[in-house]
């Protein structure tokens, strides 16, 4: 819309923009609006894949995003036929009535395309004609509900816009109506070369989203913190570390996993479920002394600074034999500086029994090295073979999913105790990490953990002959 200090050339050069731009140039000029650099991702992708399947956090504009995709599509072509479907008709009616004071009032948008009523229909909440060349009874956008009156009419371009519900999963019956809706109806209003577009955040791993894959859709997922060209966050202005560790003690660490970290996986678990996780407070925890375990798991190699290496501290009550994580730490460090990271951490504990590593490569040189230079109670860890079950010696999976079963069976007994709201790791919770074994991408934590639990497990005494020994 022109100002009153707006010269005309300015205007023009709006009108140019909105015509000739990409989407986020067409969106500063018409609604001046600026567009965030993962906004720029989804308008290209809303203009490359004819089946496309945004999955992102709640409140990242995403429906702006498509909304301005919509009304440059009806500018661009006036035959296009749209189809706006949302879980419930009054959402998806919203945005018609966006698009529609867009294409009446805004002096850009009218001044860059040639849009206007068709008399002949008239506009109403959920239905939009404008002035064409093709002739036929389906609307030029059409907004409802799922279970809306669109059959027998035929689109050009679909948008599922957040079909799913925050409760919706939990209903089998829901989520099959709808996965059949998706398959049987909605697929055929569109027409053959047409474009569907889906725009969801996740509410459960039984959710559409499978059902959208299985069906050979491009599924784009863009959690709030991940590895961005532009940095570690969707917007590092827009969502800081700091609001991302606020908005995950707000939100819960489970519900932060699902909706902000698209992760449905961690929401409920695999090997390590959710509801088998067990915590200690202040008021649980021990006021006796603790016998404390430390167990590392460095980077992957000495070369290696981008893998995350990462010291866990367990505390052992020896009378009841439940350990406590105490401390988690997680980062990225080159080799001399991890060394001095646990030598240091090691010192200062008083009550330290043992520092383990596992007894392979890079992680056995460590200790042997770190065992050489210092007096601290280092132990070697075995791995879990025929003989260590033979003579009874606690000893560790060699791979990630014995490791996940073991601490499931820990936290199942409640046998260990991990403190709550742990710092997050690249946006991942200790929580999510361990649940999310075997198909999550970070595992560091998980493995120290598993690596202490077993180097305090053999400390407890029992009735059998129990031992921990390196070979």
């Amino acid at each position: 819309m022109v100002t009153a200090t707006e010269a005309p050339s300015e205007f023009q050069a709006r009108v140019v923009a909105a015509q000739d731009g990409d989407l986020g140039t067409y969106a500063k000029a018409v609604h001046d609006r600026i567009y965030y650099q993962y906004q720029d991702v989804w308008a290209l992708a809303l203009e490359s894949y004819n089946e496309t399947v945004i999955v992102c956090p709640p409140d990242t504009y995403k429906s702006t995003t498509v909304r301005d995709f919509v009304e440059r599509e009806i500018g661009k072509n006036p035959n296009i036929r749209i189809l706006w479907l949302m879980n419930a008709g009054a959402q998806s009616t919203k945005q018609i009535q966006a698009i529609q004071q867009t294409l009446e009032f805004n002096n850009v948008y009218k001044a860059a395309y040639n849009v206007c009523e068709d008399p002949r229909a008239q506009w109403t909440k959920e239905v939009l004609y404008v002035m064409r060349t093709r002739e036929g009874a389906d609307p030029t956008l059409m907004g409802t509900g799922m279970n809306g009156p669109y059959q027998g009419l035929h689109f050009d371009i679909i948008i599922i816009d957040d079909p799913t519900e925050q409760e919706d999963p939990h209903s089998p019956t829901t989520m099959e109506m709808q996965r059949n809706k998706v398959r049987g109806v909605i697929d055929d209003r569109l027409v053959e070369g047409g474009r569907i577009v889906v725009i969801l955040t996740r509410w459960g791993d039984n959710d559409l989203v499978p059902t959208f894959a299985e069906m050979g859709f491009t599924i784009i997922e863009m959690p709030i913190v991940g590895d961005y060209p532009w940095g570690p966050t969707l917007d590092p202005v827009r969502f800081t570390e700091e609001w991302v560790e606020k908005k995950r003690k707000k939100k819960g660490d489970i519900l932060f996993a699902l909706t902000f970290m698209l992760s449905a996986e961690a929401a409920a678990g695999n090997l390590i479920l959710r509801e088998h996780i067990r915590y200690w407070d202040k008021d649980t925890l021990p006021t006796t002394a603790l016998n404390l375990y430390v167990g590392v798991d460095p980077a992957a190699s000495l070369k290696t600074y981008a893998d995350h290496s990462a010291i866990a501290t367990i505390g052992l009550d020896l009378k009841t034999k439940i350990k406590y994580l105490v401390d988690m730490w997680c980062g990225r460090l080159e080799t001399p500086d991890l060394e001095k990271e646990i030598v240091n951490r090691a010192t200062r504990m008083a009550g330290l029994r043992g520092v383990g590593l596992e007894t392979k490569g890079f992680q056995l040189s460590l200790l042997q090295g770190m065992r050489r230079r210092y007096s601290l109670p280092f132990v070697e860890i075995p791995y879990r073979t025929r003989r260590t079950e033979m003579f009874k010696i606690k000893a560790i999976d060699d791979n990630k999913i014995g490791r996940a079963m073991y601490l499931d069976a820990q936290f199942s007994s409640g046998l260990l105790l991990i403190p709550k709201n742990l710092p997050l790791v690249d946006g991942i919770s200790l929580e999510s990490e361990m649940c999310s074994i075997p198909h999550g991408k970070m595992d560091d934590r998980m493995d120290a953990l598993a690596i202490a639990s077993i180097l305090a497990e053999a400390a407890v005494p029992s009735g059998m002959a129990v031992r921990l020994r390196g070979f």
